[in-house]
């Protein structure tokens, strides 16, 4: 059967500075987005000292597109900081005194809202096999404090796809400088947290 969905594993244009392991790519390969339950995915990203994510910084896109204008969609959620999720283990063992991680979820209705796409796509593919769709998770800004520093700026990322799996590393080694730009190589000034 033909796979019908790709996972975008590109955030940003982003320099040669950040990685996407090859376990990463092998993951995301074998995941079937139509299978993944949305209110069970996590984000974490690991920010160095002086660099806050909030809500709205982190976004998870998920599109449909067929010729037939009923089952195609393009949703983008924006996702939000959870202060109450209990860091695990495997994440605890990657933190250090330089470093806080900032936890994100869907909100309620952004799931139940991705669920339905999921649904909606199920249901298109019983008849046909024309589609193609796409799962995407970019982190787009984040703000600084006083404690921020030019020699300490990027960012990692790790995702949890469904409560019975472990974190694994998304991306590493993302300047928060470039986040958000289409050239490759261009900083801009990070704002400060209001």
């Amino acid at each position: 059967m033909k796979r019908i969905f790709v996972f975008l594993m590109i955030f940003w244009a982003v320099s040669g500075c950040s990685s996407i392991p090859l376990t990463t790519m092998y993951k995301m390969m074998s995941v079937n987005p139509l299978e993944l339950e949305p209110g069970e995915i996590v984000v974490a990203v690991q920010a160095p000292n002086g660099i806050v994510v909030n809500n709205n910084d982190v976004v998870i896109t998920f599109n449909f597109k067929t010729n037939d204008p009923n089952y195609s969609f393009e949703h983008e959620f924006f996702v939000k900081v959870n202060d109450q999720y209990v860091l695990p283990d495997e994440l605890r063992q990657k933190s250090n005194n330089d470093s806080k991680f900032f936890i994100l979820k869907l909100k309620k209705d952004d799931a139940l809202k991705m669920l339905h796409g999921q649904e909606i796509v199920k249901k298109y593919r019983i008849n046909n096999s024309d589609g193609a769709g796409s799962f995407n998770l970019s982190v787009e800004s984040a703000c600084k404090n006083s404690q921020f520093s030019n020699n300490n700026n990027e960012l990692n990322v790790y995702l949890k796809l469904n409560d019975n799996d472990d974190f694994f590393t998304f991306m590493e080694d993302l300047n928060v400088l470039e986040l958000g730009e289409d050239k490759p190589g261009y900083f801009k000034p990070i704002t400060f947290c209001t």
